[in-house]
Formats: C-alpha cells, structure tokens, sequence
C-alpha cells in the first residue's frame, strides 16, 4: 500500500474537545510527529480529515504546534490547543503543567484526567466594527458598532435575540472578514448574570479562515470573556460559560475564568472537558 507521502508513521489521536457527552463537543485530530512534515503535507491531511482544525505536534524541547484548517494553516486557535494539552499529558509528553509553542508564541497549558485549560495570548481590544453588514450576514438586524476582540484569533462580538434563529450567509460572511480584518464572529446572547458569574449560548461563524460554523470555539469563548470582563468590571474577575453547538448537534461548553483591573482584562484562561474517540496510525 503506498503511504502518505511525508506523513506517514506519525500517530493519531481523535478527542472531542469541549465535551459534554461522547460524541459532542468539537471533535479534533492530534497528529504527533517527530518533526512537522512539510507545510503542504499537513495541509492537504487537514482538507481530508475536514474537521474545523487539525493539529500537529512536533516532539522536542521545546513541542511545538502548528494548526490547520481545511482551507489554511492559523497561528493559535482555542480548542486545538486544549484538545493538543490532553493528549499530550495523556501520552506522557508533558506534566499537568506546561508550555506549548506555536506560531502565535508560547502558551500555558494545565491538563488533568478529564480536560484541560489554556492561557491564550493577552486579550486585546482590537477595533470596533459596523453591525449592521454582519447582522445582515445572518439574517438579522443590528445597529450601531461592536467590538473585535483577539485572544488568539481576531474574533467579532455580536449580541443577538436569538442565536438559534440565524441563517448565515457565508460568503458574505468571507467578504467582510477579509475587508475588515477578522477571522470570525461569535452571535451571543447573555441567558445568565449574576456577581462575577455570565453564562451566554454562542454560534460562532469562521468563512473567512474556511469554518462556516464551528461547533464550539475555545478562542472566541475567550474573546468574548475578555470582551464582557472590560464591560463589566474594573478590579475583579468574571466566570464566563459558553454554551456552543447544540443547534447543530454537537453540544458543547467552554469555561472562562478572566482576571482584571481598571486598565482591563489582565490574564485569561479558558478550557473543558475533553473526551478521546479513537487512535491510530497514518499508513
């Protein structure tokens, strides 16, 4: 049997991340290598698996990751990076504490038996951007400007009646992702508040990086816990919970746990549950 060419002998790992049952969450491939196979390899092994991202790990000191799309490689992403956590403690690559590595830079990671947390790169107020074309995208209405925010990815916040209810328009999505400058937009609705502690059900659309809609998104989770933090605190912390994917089957979670002070969010963590599905061998 001919083999892949430059990926073959490096080892599968399959979770889902963000999990709430077996079989939910956003499912992720891990593939651990010895050395990153050529860019164009892991790439076209990304587009076959088509789940919404794939990462490598690369052994050595330090392990470094890289992630891709279907369509593109990105430089950090939430849930690859929870999902990478796991399994590498799983594999006995790594102790419950750590740094990871990937193009974004370096990021804290603390992994247990049943999931683990990341410490995505320092939240950022990035700009603010028109909600009327976006609303429009998916099928609903909006005024005024509201926030883009980066925890790892240039994500929008959108606040919107009913999540449920949207019906998106990815192509349009596409275009004002690349006229704008940002990865995707997280249409939220806050359900819950109480001192300190918001929950919020989520759909998360991603066109412009080559996800229509991902199932649950750890670095917009976090986008939008920074977000709410410098709304609605000025020295204390916020306790965020995503809801994410039930529309679509793939019912999932995301804690988020924000520090900060008057200047804004000043640290930031997010994470979950992850649940292994299968493992096994690249011919």
């Amino acid at each position: 049997m001919p083999s892949i060419p430059e990926i073959h002998e490096a080892r599968v790992r399959w979770v889902d991340v963000f999990a709430t049952a077996p079989l939910t969450g956003n499912p992720l491939v891990v593939v651990l290598c010895e050395a990153h196979p050529p860019t164009a390899a892991m790439q076209a092994l990304a587009t076959e698996f088509g789940l919404s991202e794939t990462v490598f790990v690369a052994s050595g000191d330090p392990i470094q990751l890289r992630i891709f799309t279907p369509t593109t490689e990105i430089p950090m992403a939430g849930h690859p990076m929870v999902g990478a956590a796991w399994v590498l403690r799983d594999e006995g690559w790594i102790p419950d504490e750590a740094t990871l590595h990937t193009p974004a830079g370096a990021i804290g990671v603390r992994a247990g038996d049943h999931g683990a947390h990341i410490a995505p790169p320092a939240p950022r107020h990035v700009t603010n951007v028109d909600a009327a074309p976006l609303a429009a995208a998916l099928g609903t209405v909006a005024g005024g400007a509201v926030p883009v925010w980066n925890a790892g990815l240039t994500q929008v916040m959108l606040p919107v009646d009913d999540p449920a209810v949207l019906t998106p328009n990815h192509g349009a999505l596409r275009a004002l992702g690349a006229q704008d400058g940002w990865d995707g937009v997280s249409a939220y609705r806050i359900t819950q508040v109480a001192p300190g502690q918001v929950r919020a059900e989520v759909r998360h659309f991603a066109a412009p990086i080559g996800i229509d809609e991902d199932p649950v998104t750890g670095s917009a989770a976090g986008a939008l816990g920074a977000a709410l933090a410098a709304d609605h605190t000025a020295n204390g912390a916020l306790s965020l919970t995503v809801r994410q994917g039930h529309g679509i089957g793939r019912a999932g979670e995301v804690t988020v746990e924000v520090a900060a002070d008057s200047a804004g969010p000043t640290s930031l963590w997010v994470g979950g549950r992850v649940l292994p599905v299968m493992a096994g061998r690249i011919a």
